[in-house]
């Protein structure tokens, strides 16, 4: 128990470790974004954006469960209206590459992690069952 103790731990800082690094770059990327009568939002909006750390987070947890990432995705793939000096001209390729990246390494890749880690688990409770049973078929041949 205490082994699945420290494998879930680290699991968890794992997860935690990835979604630091992905808020903090969004935050960065996406951060000033704006929803406006010329530039419509399909994902984002007041609880789900890239304007703050914890929200961003929040936002990175929706986009991990599958809701509506295509949409936030939509939205940051804005291109510049021509004069705009303020409108990052990456986002155009760089939200696709951001996206993509996280939902592949958190829906895909840490999640068959931590399947992987229950498996172990039950493995080794069932292996401890076993020589358990063994040793008790024992003691009751030798009384």
């Amino acid at each position: 128990m205490n082994k699945l103790r420290k494998l879930v731990g680290n699991l968890g800082l794992l997860f935690m470790f990835f979604f630091f690094i992905y808020a903090a770059l969004g935050v960065e990327l996406f951060g000033k974004l704006e929803c406006s009568e010329d530039f419509p939002c399909l994902g984002l909006h007041r609880h789900t954006n890239f304007e703050n750390f914890g929200v961003a987070l929040l936002t990175l947890y929706k986009v991990c469960t599958g809701d509506n990432w295509s949409g936030i995705l939509k939205d940051t793939m804005r291109e510049c209206r021509v004069g705009d000096s303020d409108c990052p001209s990456y986002l155009f390729w760089a939200s696709p590459i951001f996206f993509i990246t996280f939902v592949v390494m958190v829906q895909f890749v840490l999640v068959n992690l931590v399947v992987a880690a229950i498996m172990q688990a039950l493995e080794d409770s069932t292996e401890v069952k076993l020589r358990f049973m063994d040793q008790h078929k024992l003691e009751r041949v030798h009384d």
